[in-house]
């Protein structure tokens, strides 16, 4: 405690989680989650900055009219997703849109976290070098995994066609170019385990490079 009575808060640091679309950042987060570590998700502060009465959503009707509504008057996001992809004007225009606002909501988070006293925290961003947030969440973990597991992955997950796939991974930077540039690599290219136990290797040393004690966040059983 410092002599004028308040109390030294340690800074949050937050780390930054990224990849590929079907590299697998989700299935490094939920690790990272079940170690007790934060995890702030930006595709779910995306939904949250889009609901039904939101100014942001209300921008998006202005623009693409009221066909990217669902019946409850909700925003559709396949919808969307066939416009944006297909167009990059329009992914543009979402973008511009809808990033000002996650950032907020993403900083709102943090600030939370920190005042209730976290020392760390991730945050999970699929466009992380898109948006230019690199500098800013460091370091940065990628995840790697080749382009046909990832192709696999998403149609086996969201049951897209070849076109949908490609013109989602032609929308982000090459997954290589994220690995070059990355302070951490996960490669994703065998069991789930396996791909735990790599986080779990990952994330320790991240901790140390932080001064950190990584035994703040236990180790649950490899799957």
């Amino acid at each position: 405690m410092a002599g004028s009575g308040t109390f030294w808060r340690v800074a949050l640091r937050v780390f930054g989680l990224t990849g590929g679309i079907g590299s697998g950042k989700s299935t490094v987060a939920r690790r990272l989650r079940e170690r007790g570590l934060p995890v702030v998700n930006a595709d779910e502060l995306a939904r949250v900055a889009v609901l039904p009465g939101s100014d942001a959503l209300r921008q998006l009707i202005a623009h693409f009219g009221p066909k990217i509504l669902d019946a409850e008057g909700g925003l559709d996001r396949a919808k969307l997703g066939r416009i944006v992809f297909a167009d990059p004007e329009a992914r543009r225009v979402l973008d511009a849109i809808t990033h000002p606002v996650v950032r907020a909501l993403a900083r709102n988070h943090f600030a939370e976290l920190a005042e209730r006293g976290e020392p760390l925290a991730c945050y999970e961003v699929p466009l992380l070098y898109e948006v230019g947030l690199e500098g800013t969440y460091r370091p940065v973990i990628v995840v790697n995994a080749s382009d046909e597991l990832r192709r696999a992955r998403l149609t086996a997950r969201d049951g897209l066609g070849i076109e949908q796939i490609e013109a989602r991974i032609a929308a982000q930077l090459p997954l290589a170019e994220k690995v070059r540039r990355a302070d951490y690599v996960i490669e994703n290219d065998a069991t789930v385990a396996e791909l735990e136990a790599q986080t779990d290797a990952v994330f320790d040393a991240l901790c140390r490079s932080l001064a950190l004690d990584s035994e703040r966040y236990p180790k649950p059983e490899l799957r």
